[in-house]
């Protein structure tokens, strides 16, 4: 396809001087060429702002923003502010993405008169190991606006509320930006405000993102309270959600199954046990609406039944189950 569109990659950066030039080289060869690559550093302390400068003096494409470190939503947005393209993208700076991926993507945005495009993503360790959300012969699929919105605020999984995966147009975009003062779950927040402009998605789960379980991310600190964001993201989505009732409901289903997640992280790693009984009355002030609707499954149902009467047992086997579970999964990963 010819290049008329500029599309404005942007990269938040900070500390990743290990896998920042793999992250930047798979940018700089996409087959699609008509890129903006914006190089946010975020006040890093290592090596990556060299490695920055040095990309932008080979390649032109290639903007650097020096800034001093705000979080990786600060970087984002300076990178929004600074961008000039038809379409945005975000990639992270430990990840990296397949040569086709933009091409990909703009083809099917254009050919089905989308506001923007998906793919899948593997995740990736250091020892080889890889779990992958998506499928090589997965489909086609058309999400209207109402069927995005469900998928985000549901959020079952990483695939709708990751910004790493998808190209925007600018339009959708434009009067967005990322909530500062969520350290977790502000790339719901988001996907979510986003989803409010998109008329269309094309989503093909076929896994062209490569996210790299960098166990020194954010994503891999031990549980800690700003961990609570996501219910106060999920307070936020609720009152934009409330214009539709079967929106909303599928909202609270994420919710659920984020503070069943919170209080298995609470069990496993011992930080914040105070706050069980917070998170439990947040689950069983929904109990009537989990144990009758089809929106749960039976697990989820034997869950809440069990929190709600033997909240001491449900600690105990949560722990258990949460701790051979994770150790199951780091021997696998070879994180730490």
């Amino acid at each position: 396809m010819n290049d008329n569109f500029k599309i404005s990659v942007i990269v938040p950066v900070y500390n990743v001087q290990k896998y920042l030039d793999n992250c930047i080289e798979s940018i700089v060869n996409q087959s699609y060429n008509n890129l903006e690559i914006i190089l946010v550093d975020d006040g890093s302390t290592d090596n990556s702002p060299q490695i920055c400068d040095s990309w932008a003096f080979k390649d032109n494409r290639i903007k650097v923003i020096h800034k001093e470190n705000g979080g990786a939503s600060s970087a984002r947005n300076a990178g929004i502010d600074a961008s000039t393209g038809n379409f945005i993208a975000f990639v992270d700076g430990d990840d990296y993405i397949d040569s086709d991926m933009y091409e990909v993507m703009l083809k099917q945005i254009t050919e089905n008169d989308a506001d923007a495009a998906a793919c899948g993503i593997v995740r990736e360790s250091e020892n080889g190991y890889k779990e992958f959300w998506g499928s090589d012969d997965a489909e086609v699929e058309l999400y209207d606006n109402m069927t995005l919105l469900k998928k985000i605020g549901e959020a079952n999984g990483i695939l709708p509320v990751s910004p790493c995966n998808k190209l925007f147009k600018r339009n959708v975009v434009s009067q967005i930006r990322f909530d500062t003062r969520f350290k977790y779950a502000e790339d719901t927040l988001f996907n979510f405000m986003v989803g409010l402009n998109i008329r269309k998605m094309v989503v093909q789960n076929v896994t062209r993102y490569h996210y790299i379980n960098n166990s020194s991310s954010a994503s891999h600190k031990s549980f800690n309270l700003a961990k609570f964001d996501e219910h106060r993201v999920m307070d936020i989505i609720f009152e934009y959600a409330k214009f539709d009732k079967t929106l909303l409901n599928y909202c609270i289903k994420g919710d659920i199954v984020k503070s069943f997640r919170t209080i298995k992280r609470m069990m496993v790693s011992g930080n914040h046990t105070e706050y069980f009984n917070k998170i439990r009355k947040r689950i069983l002030c929904q109990k009537y609406v989990i144990l009758k609707s089809n929106l749960y499954s039976k697990a989820t149902k034997l869950k809440t039944v069990l929190l709600w009467i033997a909240p001491n047992l449900y600690k105990i086997i949560i722990r258990v189950y949460g701790i051979a579970a994770e150790k199951k999964y780091n021997r696998l990963s070879g994180v730490e």
